[in-house]
């Protein structure tokens, strides 16, 4: 009966051997089996008889409805008999075999046979056509298992299956609205992923049987809301799809009377079972533990199975989107899972968006997760759907600034540009998800996120331009280093989309920009086409150019009504202000000429006048008035971008890079070294506070400058006067050396390039600051390549360059154990490059963990094959802690030893062991040396015993066993075994078999005294002695070796050696 049992499941479910069945999997094979005993060997008639009396029962009336439904999806051949068998003998309307059917699609489709699977297509065919009660259940959940993502054979057979019946009975899909929203959220859903062409005839069915029912059942589509317009985004350059964007933008009514425009779907929210539908039931399932069980920090596994099960293919990007709809709009934790320790949907979400590398479906999901703030209502919206959009941001920004950056930027200029008609609407929609996150203390303000200093400068801009209600004023005047970026007017912006358009240019014809083809904006068009492109840099740079800009901004200037101070910035408010306040004549007019043309001459000219004058000279207002008007113009006068020379050897660039007025304060500062006044001290302070890049633009200046002095006079050579720099440091009332790492901290994220080009000179003129600095060492690591690491080598290799010195590096180079593994590789090859002798960093061997230090351990090891052994080298090495499996490093540097160094690292390691034991003889006491040392301590005898016990078991066919038969060996080991307890004895009692008993040690087994020097040996005692050893050797090669050739070849050319030396040793004794 097993058997039978087993035969009948693997008609219908795939089964592995590990595979238990479930109560679902039981049901159906025991109502098959059932059915065939009471059905064997009858005939039609008198089955239905028969069956029309059991039917009576409700229990055995389900029993035999589940048979036959069994039956119907394994035998295709007796399906269309059973199918009509079942309509005889039904009681209920074929209820029972549509509930069962439905379960098991919902929860057995994975594992349906081939067979199963096209019958299951045949069995809802034959329902549909009949009209078969709540058969539209079952169609659901084939449409749940319709996966998106999954360009798969077993998928899009399922795909087109469901298709084709939809579009044989058109009438009855079009009498169930639910199936009719259901089906067309799916399709253009689907249609998305069949892009390749060889799924062109299937996609091309799609999307005609798709834009038909969508059209003629528009009013059943209007309550798919916002998220049936995000899909419709994704598909907008199919033909047809363009076609109904029109319609949808500018002729709303002809699709349906109550539809008043694209302002509509967008305000109604999708209801979750369309977002459910999109997912299949055992992802969801998968999703719900996830988001319920599993513990903060635990997840990784879940994650790493979850992407392989579901991520493996370049179509599965497209699933990101439907995993965080799903995410923020169904599943929702209680206050209790809120206050626990599982794992956040934040961070479930964040590891969607931060795994995805396509920029397609990356910008997609990012879309999906800021998709409610937009249309965000306080009176009906939840704020379970905006709180995971702040909380990735939050928490991301201290550990991964660059997910909280990319989705800032991203929420900054969706927010303008997703639709420009309604922007005012979409501002507040983000405006109230933010007042009521600040509200509920979601977060506790906004000011660690809007105004980190992990986000560049053009960010920053771009939040205080959207976001100025959330920022602080304090942070708009100090925190901007340059002006924000001048606005764009829409005309010129609408002018140039227009000649995209009639060009022909990457440009929607039906009016809409998506982010799966430019970048990470989606946006809409009016009906009135006043819409602009996305702000993205790279648009907005093929658009303008420099003069463009600066021509905006005076016809931006021009037109301002300077009328209301309340409308303009504070910096142009304060531009506009005349000095109207009397300051000391010798700085007067100087001041005013600057304030007035704004450039280095005249800059440099008001310092000469500046510097010399002293406190008394000014009150704290006329002080507290030059040095804002001061640093507010030096501020604005630095260009926004390309700060840097674009050529590294061309004067022209080199000397115009550093014609703006701030460097004018360091040529200056250059041409006067005496000490100043305390108002220009005062005023050095407010310049280095409030902008802060000015310690790397110094840096800059100085390495240009030299340059281009150096090139007018080549006879002289110019260095770096460090004095300047130190003064910047003192006005900042901080250490050089913490300036240095903050501003070649900011120089690296502003232009990695130029701090590259710097980094020689840093070491050289700081030397003593920079050279094992790790703070700056850690900066260079983050952003080098291949190549940069190339070019500092050479730089190393001909003495332009030293990173490191000798003293002091084994504390740098154990700081780096935590870095990432690329940096540490890069940080041993410029180690490497410095020549540093082993014996600078061989005190750290001790303190490498095999599974925390493997980059450390691995050019370790490299470094001891250039090496002889040495007593140092092989203590520490044998101080290492040895794990249960031994220590592979250990191991491996003594076998490579041992193929060249044999005999002297015997002696080594036998000396090293001798040492822990006391002298043989009982009377004689050595008295512990005065300059012993805790470090000459290690290692312990069973650190020794425990490196030798695996150093043997690593041995195979005694290759490498020569270690343990060299005399000093062989008494240490035996000095060893009679000073170890039982239990030591016993733990290394293969590796003491390996240690040959001479006489001495012998009797004082038997209890001889074995006092005095030890008796000349005889011819026969020697002979006696050699064939001690040679039994010794058989015992070697009993426990290494389970061929006796190998290890009989490897012992024959060891064993006369020992056996010569054995001779001459009893020679010179008996002489």
């Amino acid at each position: 009966m097993q058997m039978e049992q087993q035969q009948h499941v693997s008609k219908l479910f795939v089964c592995t051997a590990v595979d238990c069945k479930d109560e679902i999997e039981e049901k159906f094979e025991r109502s098959f089996i059932n059915l065939q005993q009471q059905i064997a060997g009858l005939s039609d008639k008198e089955m239905h008889d028969m069956l029309s009396q059991f039917v009576c029962k409700d229990k055995q009336h389900d029993e035999i409805s589940i048979g036959f439904l069994y039956i119907m999806l394994t035998d295709p051949g007796m399906a269309p008999k059973t199918y009509r068998d079942i309509t005889l003998v039904s009681r209920d309307g074929m209820n029972v075999i549509v509930s069962n059917l439905t379960l098991l699609v919902a929860e057995k489709y994975s594992k349906l046979t081939e067979v199963a699977r096209r019958q299951l297509i045949w069995v809802l065919r034959e329902f549909v056509k009949h009209q078969v009660l709540s058969v539209e259940n079952v169609i659901w959940n084939c449409l749940r298992q319709a996966g998106g993502g999954d360009a798969s054979h077993r998928n899009l057979f399922l795909v087109e299956s469901l298709l084709d019946i939809f579009i044989e009975y058109r009438a009855w899909l079009e009498a169930n609205p639910f199936l009719v929203q259901s089906t067309v959220y799916s399709y253009v859903r689907l249609i998305e992923d069949h892009a390749n062409p060889a799924l062109i005839s299937l996609r091309q069915k799609e999307v005609k049987f798709t834009i038909s029912l969508i059209r003629e059942r528009f009013h059943d589509i209007i309550p798919l809301g916002r998220d049936f317009v995000r899909l419709l985004q994704n598909v907008a350059r199919i033909p047809e799809f363009e076609q109904l964007w029109r319609d949808i933008l500018y002729s709303p009514k002809s699709l349906h009377p109550t539809f008043n425009g694209i302002w509509q779907l967008l305000q109604i929210r999708t209801s979750r079972r369309f977002l459910q539908c999109r997912l299949l039931p055992e992802m969801e399932r998968k999703l719900h533990f996830l988001a319920s069980s599993v513990k903060f920090g635990n997840q990784k596994r879940y994650q790493d199975w979850f992407q392989d099960k579901y991520f493996a293919t370049p179509e599965s990007h497209s699933l990101r989107s439907d995993l965080i709809r799903f995410i923020i709009n169904v599943i929702h934790p209680t206050n209790d899972m809120l206050c626990s320790d599982i794992i956040p949907r934040w961070a479930i979400i964040g590891w969607l968006i931060s795994s995805c590398t396509n920029p397609i479906a990356s910008a997609n999901a990012k879309l999906s997760l800021f998709y409610d703030w937009l249309f965000f209502d306080p009176a009906k919206d939840n704020i379970m759907n905006i709180e995971p959009g702040i909380l990735v941001m939050y928490h991301s920004i201290r550990n991964h600034p660059f997910v909280s950056s990319t989705l800032l930027d991203f929420l900054c200029r969706i927010t303008k540009n997703f639709y420009v008609k309604h922007e005012d609407k979409i501002r507040m929609g983000v405006y109230n998800s933010l007042k009521l996150i600040l509200d509920k203390q979601v977060i506790p303000n906004l000011q660690p996120l809007f105004e980190s200093p992990k986000l560049d400068r053009e960010l920053r801009n771009l939040i205080r331009e959207n976001f100025r209600e959330f920022v602080s004023s304090a942070a708009n005047l100090t925190q901007p280093v340059y002006p924000t970026p001048l606005p764009i007017p829409g005309q010129i912006v609408k002018k140039d989309a227009d000649q995209r358009m009639l060009h022909g240019e990457n440009f929607d014809m039906a009016g809409t920009v998506f982010a799966t083809n430019i970048g990470s904006v989606v946006s809409l068009v009016d009906e009135d086409n006043k819409m602009a492109i996305p702000p993205s840099e790279r648009e907005i740079e093929g658009i303008f150019s420099e003069q463009d800009v600066e021509s905006l901004g005076r016809n931006n200037k021009n037109d301002e009504n300077t009328d209301d101070d309340d409308d303009l910035p504070l910096s142009k408010v304060r531009l506009k202000e005349k000095p109207k306040v009397e300051l000391a004549e010798a700085i007067a007019e100087s001041f005013e000429s600057f304030i007035t043309k704004r450039n280095s001459f005249t800059w440099e000219s008001f310092l000469k006048d500046f510097r010399s004058l002293p406190a008394s000279a000014f009150d704290e207002f006329q002080l507290s008035y030059v040095i804002s008007n001061t640093v507010l113009i030096l501020r604005e006068t630095l260009p926004q971008q390309n700060i840097f020379s674009e050529s590294k050897t061309d004067e022209k660039f080199l000397a115009k890079s550093i014609s703006y007025p701030i460097y004018g304060l360091f040529r200056f500062l250059y041409e006067n070294d005496d000490k100043s006044k305390k108002p220009f001290q005062t005023m050095l302070s407010e310049i280095c506070e409030r902008i802060p890049e000015t310690g790397f633009l110094l840096l800059y200046f100085m390495k240009i400058h030299c340059k281009l002095q150096t090139r007018k006079n080549a006879q002289l050579s110019y260095q770096f006067k460090t004095t300047v720099y130190r003064q910047i440091c003192d006005a900042t009332d901080d250490k050089v050396g913490n300036c240095l790492v903050r501003d070649l901290d900011l120089l690296e994220k502003e232009n990695t390039t130029i701090y590259l080009w710097l980094l020689p000179d840093i070491y050289r003129e700081f030397k003593s600051i920079a050279t094992n600095n790790t703070e700056l060492l850690r900066i260079t690591l983050r952003c080098i390549d291949a190549k940069n690491v190339r070019d500092i080598i050479y730089s190393v290799a001909q003495g332009k360059l030293t990173i490191f010195k000798q003293d002091g590096l084994i504390d740098c180079i154990r700081e780096s154990l935590d870095y990432e593994t690329y940096e540490q590789f890069c940080l041993w090859q410029l180690v490497q490059a410095h020549d540093v002798p082993l014996k600078t960093i061989q005190d750290l061997l001790p303190e490498l963990e095999a599974a925390n230090h493997p980059e450390a351990l691995s050019h370790f090891l490299l470094l001891l094959k250039n090496e002889e052994p040495t007593n140092e080298i092989i203590r520490l090495m044998l101080s290492r802690e040895a794990k249960s499996r031994g220590d592979p490093f250990v191991t491996s540097a003594l076998r490579f030893w041992c193929q060249r160094y044999e005999e002297k690292l015997s002696e080594i390691i036998a000396s090293l062991l001798t040492s822990k034991y006391p002298s043989s003889s009982p009377n004689k006491r050595k008295r512990p040396s005065k300059g012993s040392s805790v470090a000459s301590s290690t290692p312990s005898a069973d650190q020794v015993l425990n490196h030798l016990e695996h150093y043997r078991r690593s041995c195979r066919h005694g290759t490498g066993t020569g270690l343990y038969v060299h005399d000093m060996m062989q008494r240490a080991l035996q000095s060893a075994y009679s000073h170890s307890n039982e239990s030591t004895k016993k733990q290394f009692s293969d590796l003491f078999a390996l240690a040959a008993e001479d006489e001495v040690t012998a009797v004082g087994r038997r209890g001889g005294s074995g006092r005095g020097r030890k008796q000349p040996v005889s011819k026969k005692d020697a002979n006696n002695h050699n064939t001690g050893n040679k039994k010794n050797s058989e015992i070697i090669k009993t426990i290494y070796s389970s061929d006796e050739n190998s290890s009989e070849e490897d012992w024959s050319k060891q064993k006369p050696t020992q056996a010569a030396k054995k001779r001459k040793k009893v020679s010179n004794e008996s002489d």
